[in-house]
């Protein structure tokens, strides 16, 4: 094996690396059924409200999900900016994302849609102790004027449910070594300047609404809509497509043209839980 190979070897390796052993992870379960009837959810107090389609179009698409960036997105989503400031976006949490970017938000209207009762805006990022006896500081977001202290799972809970929402799962890309750090950017950088010369004006919901009003199993009509749940709505387009591939299994095991042999027989059920 040339000396090439082993360097693309292990270049290849580190973008696949998972995230160090010291970094804490954080799994939540929520209730997707009172997620589905648009409940309202408390972290330590805060509430947060459901939005709807209507609240959207009302706002604005672009605006509603430029405010709520800092929940988002993680240090991969940004990793080109923190790169361009000397910071290396593998050595930042998603609590701390969410201080470099709530400082740029201009419209806070979908965050008061959202935390009807608290200002986001007001947090910044501080490290504080669970107790007073306690060795070990922990990240935190706190509100001197709202007298509100977060820890960093209390952030995360927060941030994945809103993400969950809004169907938005950021990855998570780790890299070891200079070389190939350097390559996720410059990749990262040709990405962005795509996008830029793009139609600013593309909508990501547009295509969705689209499909679903014109999908005969479709119940809802379009001002039926406005009233809608987003969670409730990302669930149906899910829902069809898992019907419209059920179906397709379904007509391909009787036409004989398939070896369904190895699919999973739970593919066939467009009952089944969508996670599956």
């Amino acid at each position: 094996m040339s000396s090439l190979d082993v360097l693309d070897k292990l270049q290849t390796e580190a973008i696949k690396e998972e995230k160090k052993s010291s970094t804490k992870k954080f799994k939540y379960n929520f209730d997707k059924l009172k997620m589905y009837f648009g409940e309202d959810y408390e972290v330590k107090g805060i509430k947060i409200s459901m939005p709807t389609i209507g609240d959207i179009l009302r706002i604005g698409e672009n605006v509603f999900y430029q405010a709520l960036a800092p929940f988002l997105y993680n240090s991969t989503s940004i990793r080109a900016a923190l790169w361009d400031l000397n910071i290396d976006w593998n050595d930042v949490r998603d609590i701390e994302v969410f201080g470099f970017l709530i400082k740029n938000v201009k419209n806070t209207e979908p965050l008061s849609l959202i935390f009807k009762d608290v200002d986001f805006t007001d947090f910044i990022v501080t490290s504080a102790k669970r107790q007073i006896e306690d060795e070990n500081y922990e990240l935190a977001l706190y509100s001197e004027s709202q007298g509100i202290l977060l820890y960093e799972e209390e952030y995360m809970e927060i941030a994945e449910y809103i993400r969950e929402i809004l169907n938005v799962h950021p990855k998570v890309e780790k890299a070891k070594g200079k070389t190939t750090k350097k390559w996720m950017i410059q990749e990262d950088k040709m990405n962005i300047a795509q996008l830029e010369n793009k139609n600013e004006n593309n909508s990501t919901l547009l295509p969705l609404v689209s499909a679903c009003i014109n999908h005969p199993g479709f119940k809802y009509k379009l001002e039926e809509l406005r009233e809608m749940g987003l969670y409730q709505f990302m669930d149906s387009v899910k829902r069809i497509q898992i019907y419209e591939s059920s179906i397709a299994l379904t007509h391909g095991s009787y036409s004989g043209f398939c070896d369904l042999s190895k699919i999973d027989k739970k593919q066939f059920d467009f009952m089944r839980q969508i996670d599956d």
